[in-house]
């Protein structure tokens, strides 16, 4: 068995877990949970900063645009930083640029510094976002679909739980503590990255040719190939769509129910709420569902599908508010199916980081653009049916994308070796 089957997750003895990967397991753990916290911590308490520091809307609106710009960048530098730092120095820089924007924002006076040092926190993150399916592929190929789907509920967890204690912990100790308190898991995630490099080095004599491949292989990964590779191009364009669509909800779906449903204040954001919290399960089984199908294609179809067919209940107004909003909330699979894909359509680590770097760049780029269309359109139109129009329409590239991604026997490698 050669080493690109053994990277792709051929069968193979079972270690243990923790069997020489204790470091890593911790390291990753913690990476998936402190993914998030600098983009819903926030929104709960940013009142009271804009408050403090005199952030105006121009300020606020470039807030809310920098999670996908900086996830976006991170997306393309990352692989970048992996061929000269290896996937686990690129974590333990993830993690530190995370921990430091994070931890000093809270406590700066200028809104400039404030808006700098959140960039800084976010890159740090979306390096994270990268780095994470590599590492699991490195080091957990015969655990990779469990693996996928942790990291992925840990992406999800350390989403929703910042932004339900940011009030309760912002009454008791003041905003700064509130926003402050979640960067300690990326300032703690520091250590087995640490840890793991420490090992690495003491072995390094002993795996020289080893310590080199993952820059070797990734050379050849160029932009041009990466847009004119089926895998690539394909695991981009559905996740851009999955982006353009889940961010553009985010920001106007509670809005949407008011303004073209009718619907109350109340009965909107309960119907809100069922449309995020069924990205939970979602991300609990799709990438072991992935995992166990030869062709997922259909599933990355429906998942494409699921979005469009919710907008389309509420632009009909068929069935009860929440039922769309869960259909559509369907959707957020999307994520976790294209991190398990990155390793499922990858032979070797470096080609997992080429996947995910390029998918990430253009997916978070195109989730910048979801809520901007809506408003325009909105605003051009006077009414929420032209963006909704809009967004049903998406499912036809996002399924020709999950086509291209998912289709079986094909790997990034061998596209780019034709």
């Amino acid at each position: 068995m050669n080493q690109a089957d053994r990277e792709a997750g051929a069968p193979q003895a079972r270690p243990s877990l923790w069997q020489g990967r204790a470091a890593v397991l911790i390291g990753i753990v913690l990476l998936g949970i402190g993914l998030r916290y600098a983009v819903t911590g926030l929104s709960p308490l940013l009142t009271d900063v804009r408050q403090a520091l005199g952030i105006g809307t121009a300020g606020a609106t470039l807030i809310g645009m920098l999670p996908t710009l900086c996830f976006g960048a991170a997306g393309f530098l990352t692989p970048l930083i992996v061929r000269r730092l290896g996937a686990e120095g690129t974590a333990l820089l993830a993690v530190s640029i995370a921990a430091l924007g994070s931890l000093l924002r809270p406590y700066v006076d200028s809104s400039q510094v404030f808006i700098l040092l959140s960039a800084v926190a976010l890159f740090g993150m979306g390096m994270g976002n990268v780095v994470g399916a590599p590492l699991v592929k490195k080091y957990f190929p015969d655990r990779q679909a469990v693996m996928i789907t942790v990291f992925a509920l840990l992406m999800q967890g350390g989403a929703t739980l910042p932004a339900m204690t940011a009030i309760p912990v912002a009454n008791g100790w003041g905003w700064q503590a509130s926003l402050a308190s979640w960067g300690l898991i990326s300032l703690i995630a520091i250590v087995p990255w640490v840890i793991q490099l420490l090992k690495m080095r003491s072995a390094r004599a002993g795996s020289a040719a080893d310590s080199r491949s993952p820059g070797q292989a990734n050379a050849g990964f160029g932009l041009g190939q990466l847009l004119t590779n089926p895998v690539a191009a394909g695991t981009a364009l559905f996740y851009a769509m999955a982006s353009l669509n889940i961010y553009a909800m985010l920001a106007w779906m509670p809005t949407i129910l008011q303004q073209y449903l009718g619907m109350d204040r109340e009965a909107a954001a309960l119907a809100f709420s069922v449309y995020t919290f069924v990205t939970l399960p979602m991300a609990l089984i799709t990438p072991l569902i992935a995992n166990k199908l030869n062709n997922p294609t259909g599933l990355a179809i429906a998942l494409a599908a699921s979005g469009p067919l919710g907008y389309l209940g509420i632009l009909f107004g068929i069935g009860p508010a929440w039922l769309m909003a869960l259909v559509a909330g369907l959707a957020g699979g999307a994520f976790p199916l294209a991190i398990a894909m990155f390793n499922l359509r990858s032979r070797t680590t470096a080609g997992s980081t080429a996947i995910a770097g390029f998918a990430m760049g253009i997916g978070y780029l195109a989730g910048t653009l979801g809520p901007l269309l809506g408003g325009w359109l909105f605003a051009v139109t006077g009414t929420w049916a032209a963006p909704l129009w809009v967004y049903v329409a998406s499912v036809v590239p996002m399924a020709i994308g999950a086509s291209m991604m998912a289709r079986p026997g094909r790997f990034l490698e061998d596209g780019l070796q034709k």
